[in-house]
Parts: C-alpha cells; structure tokens; sequence
C-alpha cells in the first residue's frame, strides 16, 4: 500500500514547464532570503510590523465574521458567530493600536507554547521510544530551551523575538526556494 501511495507522489523537476520559470524562484528566494537577514537584523521593527499586521487581518476577518453572522441571523450559532467576530475585531484592535504590549502578549503565549510543547515531546518520545526517538527528544530540548530564553528576557524579548522568529522563517523559506530554483534549472 505505501509503495501505491509513492507512485503517485510528483517530485518539484517532473512538474511540466518548471525549468522555464526557474529564475523566478531564484529571484524568489534571494529577496526572501535578504527580507528574512533585514527582519533578522531589525527584529523590532519586524515585530512591529508583523503585530500591525496581524491586527489588520484579525479585524477584517472579525468584520466578516460579524457580517456572515447577520446572513444566518436564524442559525443557532448566531450568538457565538457575532461574539468571535467581535472578539476578533477587539484583538486586532489591540495589535493595531498597541503593538508593543501584544507583541509582549503573544511572546508570552509563544514561550509557554514552546514549553508545553518541548515538554510533550520529550516525555512521549522517552516513553514510547518509536523509530528516532533521539530527535524527537533533542527537537523537544531545543524547544524547551527557547521558550526558557523567550521568558528570561520577558517582556523585553516581546520587542524582538516575533521578528527573528519571522526573519529566520523567511531565511529558510527563501533557501528552500533557492534550492528549487537550481533543481529546476537542472532539469533535463
């Protein structure tokens, strides 16, 4: 069954017409790769940028929820509808209107995620022992382990970590597509 499942898997160079646009993914990947060193190196302004805009599409997606709730005004989950939506819109608001205190917030919120979760991994990989049990533990540290850095430094390290963290996300993102781009130009 699994070897079904592999035959039907299409790798990034089979996909008709990739070579043709491989320095588009080029391009791609270098200005993700240049944003994601400028996010890095300008972590407080990332965050602030990030918790702005995080704001803006939680109040939009707030307003549409509050909008699609009045179209189904008869439905039973009316009340629940228009009160997500309008926790929503107060959240963005706050992200929007005090970015500085959410970016505290949600570094907070990170840390103990980052906890919680490192915590889960290495006690249900110790337990269980599965195939590569090891790097489920040393994944689980490495967690464990900023989510103590995030809470050592807070609320300061709510100025700067949300930045990093999308600076070193578009950094990967933009090797990744890097690396697609040479394999696409290889393609025969």
């Amino acid at each position: 069954m699994a070897s079904k499942m592999h035959d039907h898997v299409i790798n990034f160079h089979q996909i008709p017409g990739v070579k043709k646009y491989w320095g588009w993914f080029l391009i791609i990947g270098l200005l993700l790769m240049v944003l994601g060193a400028l996010a890095i190196g300008y972590a407080h302004w990332a965050t602030e940028f990030t918790v702005i805009l995080l704001g803006f599409l939680l109040t939009i997606a707030g307003i549409l929820q509050v909008i699609s709730g009045f179209y189904a005004i008869k439905w039973t989950g009316f009340s629940l509808s228009l009160l997500l939506g309008i926790f929503y819109i107060i959240a963005g608001a706050l992200c929007v209107f005090k970015p500085w205190q959410s970016a505290e917030a949600i570094s907070l919120l990170i840390a103990v995620l980052l906890l919680v979760g490192g915590f889960f991994r290495i006690i249900s990989a110790v337990r269980y022992r599965f195939d590569h049990w090891g790097w489920v533990v040393f994944s689980g540290l490495i967690s464990v382990f900023l989510g103590f850095l995030i809470l050592a430094e807070w609320p300061e390290s709510g100025l700067w970590v949300i930045g990093l963290f999308v600076g070193v996300d578009m950094l990967i993102t933009g090797s990744y597509w890097v690396g697609l781009s040479f394999a696409a130009r290889k393609r025969l």
